[in-house]
This record gives structure tokens, sequence and C-alpha cells, in this order.
């Protein structure tokens, strides 16, 4: 049955190809990298069961993604994706990370100088899953002030509707565009997305705010996400990736 939502998911995103084939990191292809981090107090005094935020609707989101990836695009997927944290030397081998639930986000001095390093060689990070319950903004602050230690000097930026990440591959309205978590808390247009630059200019950080891709990843037709949703979760997530790869 999965299977068969699967492929479904995959006809609505559309069939069109790359030109040819997009590089990724090595020779054995492109693979997706969850980072793991340290929850702060505040995550723990929720009392939220798990292994932990940086877990939030792994390992079947990233699958998902994959295989969406795959059938999707001309982009070569080897291997399944990989959990890792910014204290790994590997890293640099990968040119995309996926950071969830930056609210209860917590770095260390030696993941801050990781990061930087990471970025200057050209390394690219997608934040999401996080949302401003009652208007306080409490998870907005917690990742911009994680992301202040790395880029002291740089602030997020709103990204455009006509910017080139928008329709790179598929034609995304990010406006009109349904998200996961507008649908279940807030307005449909409540959700935000930002960027972030490094100091010559290249978006290094993309920031999906109140918004949750993925969750439409992990749920292509179940449970709280609407289809309509899931599919604008799928098209953002590659338009994101082939953005990061070409630039």
């Amino acid at each position: 049955m999965k299977q068969k939502f699967l492929l479904t998911m995959f006809c609505l995103l559309g069939s069109t190809l790359l030109p040819e084939m997009l590089p990724a990191q090595d020779d054995l292809g492109f693979r997706f990298v969850r980072i793991k981090y340290e929850d702060n107090n505040r995550y723990r005094a929720w009392g939220r069961p798990g292994r932990g935020a940086w877990s939030t609707d792994w390992p079947e989101s990233d699958m998902n993604l994959h295989d969406a990836i795959e059938r999707t695009t001309n982009i070569r997927v080897m291997g399944d994706p990989l959990v890792m944290s910014f204290t790994d030397s590997a890293i640099f081998e990968y040119p995309i990370v996926y950071l969830t639930e930056p609210g209860y986000w917590q770095t260390s001095d030696e993941e801050v100088k990781q990061m930087q390093e990471y970025f200057a060689r050209g390394g690219f990070m997608i934040i999401d899953d996080f949302h401003d319950y009652g208007g306080f903004g409490d998870q907005w602050y917690n990742m911009y002030r994680n992301m202040k230690l790395v880029f002291p000097d740089q602030e997020p930026e709103l990204l455009p509707p006509d910017h080139s990440i928008w329709s790179i591959y598929y034609e995304v309205d990010p406006i009109e565009a349904p998200s996961t978590k507008s649908y279940e808390y807030f307005g449909r247009y409540d959700d935000e997305y930002y960027a972030i630059r490094d100091g010559e200019g290249r978006i290094v950080c993309v920031i999906c705010y109140n918004q949750d891709i993925g969750d439409g990843w992990e749920h292509p037709f179940g449970r709280r996400v609407l289809a309509e949703a899931s599919t604008a979760s799928f098209q953002m997530g590659i338009n994101f990736i082939i953005y990061a790869l070409t630039h």
C-alpha cells in the first residue's frame, strides 16, 4: 500500500527530467544528510518521547525524499540517507544537510567552528519544522541565536516569490503553496521562507518557518497531512537540493 501511495505521489510531482545528470558529492552519487544535535533544556522540559528533536519524521521522510529524487530527476542517488553531526569529519563530503526542529537545537563551540568551515567550503543547509506558537516567536529566536553564532554579520532575508529557487525545477508559488504547519496551527499564508548568505552573497541556508516539509515527505497521503501540502513539500525539497547542487 505504501508503495502504491508513493507511486501516485511521484506522478503528482511530475516526471520532467533534467537535461543531464547533475554532479553530486562524489562518484557514488547523492545522499541526503540529516543533522543530529543536542537538545536544549526546553525540549527536555516538554517531556517529548523519542530519540531527540533532530529525529522528528525520521527515517521515513528521508527515505521517501530519496525515492522522489530518484524517480523524478536525473540526480543519481546511491545508498540510504545518512544521519551525521557537525562534529563528524566526514560532513565535508556531503554538500547538503537538513536540520529539523531548530526550536530545540543547541550548538557547541566545536559544532559552530565546524559549521563555519562547512559553509566556507560550499555546504548548504535546509532548516525546517518550527513555528510560532501563540505569537511568542521563541522557536524562531532559538534558531536565530544558533545561526548568529555561525554568521555573526549576516541576517536572514525573506526569499522573494520570484527567486529562481522556486522555479529551478518545479514551478512553486511559495505564497499559494500549502504548508503542513499552516494547516495544523495557523492560517494558510503564515508560512515564510528565509535565506542566509555568506560574505560572498551565496545562499548557504534556506529556512522554512511555520512550515514542515519533512512531515509532507513522511506522510504523502496519510494522517494530518493533506495530499496537496505533501506534493508541495516534495517539490520544495527537490528545488532546494537542485539549487544547492548548481550554485
